[in-house]
């Protein structure tokens, strides 16, 4: 008697979870705006990394912007959760859902690294005696950061093709719809190039809103 209560309550969770993507975006970027605004380029003078960097509240900004980012990946597990119970739904336990699920979990490993790193390599004069600032070091770590986050391309991009794939299986959505992602997804595999994070975006709030729309009581109603 109390399992149909149960399911109604797991699906309205699994319903909230997937605007998870959507906070992600939001959060992902105010956090690199915070993280990366303002901050000298890698080919800056040393003398003006260390001008920047010795701003106390610079390096608190920083730190927000990896909180933010921080937060916003949390939400993305979230959004990774409800697309694997949509892609069970879909196609069964197997093989896409599967992928899309370790696709996603190694993207937000990698992602979350990279913040981890950009952060505490660039903020370290905040633990050093005389505040001192390694310019040096802080260029390795914006390019270390940037190969960390963006090799987890490989993960996302495995993610949207597998739950694309299964959109062109099963016909849930018009077949050019999964194609698009499934286009996308391989765009996103060259993510050390920049521009492919604005396609992932993108699919990634598509896919959200259409999980959230999918999920509401009267929809599922009328299935």
């Amino acid at each position: 008697m109390e399992r149909a209560p149960v399911a109604a309550s797991t699906r309205a969770l699994e319903r909230w979870a997937a605007l998870g993507g959507v906070l992600y975006v939001v959060l992902f970027v105010v956090g690199a705006i915070l993280q990366f605004s303002g901050a000298p380029s890698g080919d800056a003078a040393p003398s003006k990394v260390i001008a920047w960097y010795s701003d106390s509240g610079h390096r608190d900004r920083l730190h927000i912007g990896w909180v933010l980012i921080g937060l916003g990946l949390f939400f993305f597990l979230w959004f990774l959760g409800a697309l694997r119970q949509a892609l069970i739904r879909l196609v069964g336990e197997g093989f896409l859902p599967t992928l899309a699920t370790v696709g996603g979990a190694v993207y937000a490993t990698l992602a979350l690294a990279a913040a981890a790193v950009s952060d505490g390599i660039r903020t370290m004069n905040d633990d050093t005696y005389h505040h001192q600032v390694f310019p040096e070091l802080v260029h390795a770590a914006n390019d270390a950061s940037y190969v960390l986050h963006s090799s987890g391309g490989a993960g996302i991009g495995a993610m949207m093709i597998a739950a694309s794939l299964a959109v062109v299986r099963t016909r849930a959505l018009p077949v050019w719809v999964g194609w698009v992602g499934v286009a996308a997804g391989i765009v996103a595999l060259a993510s050390i190039l920049f521009f492919p994070w604005f396609v992932i975006a993108l699919w990634l709030l598509a896919a959200s809103l259409i999980l959230f729309l999918a999920g509401s009581p009267r929809r599922i109603a009328a299935g």
